[in-house]
């Protein structure tokens, strides 16, 4: 379905991830190691960033990719884009 967070939950369900650091490595699959491949490696959360990132009520990176929040907001530079899985007019 091309969820990226709910890939990176099979990823860790597969692999039998438990941990935190086996968790963060399922996300970072999913994320910087895809971003890196097509030479974005400078993507991040900085000061004059494209600002693209999804929010989500997660306290840290292993809750969300356990319990892959359904109520997620997409940005795309700064302006939310996608929420709830619904692209949003406009």
């Amino acid at each position: 379905d091309g969820d990226m967070l709910n890939r990176a939950n099979m990823i860790g369900y597969r692999s039998g991830f438990y941990e935190d650091r086996e968790l963060e490595a399922a996300f970072d699959v999913v994320t910087r190691a895809g971003a890196r491949a097509l030479g974005l490696a400078e993507h991040g959360i900085a000061v004059g960033a494209s600002a693209d990132f999804v929010a989500m009520p997660a306290r840290h990176v292993p809750e969300a990719v356990v319990a892959v929040p359904k109520d997620r907001t997409v940005y795309r530079r700064g302006k939310a884009v996608a929420r709830d899985g619904k692209v949003l007019a406009g």
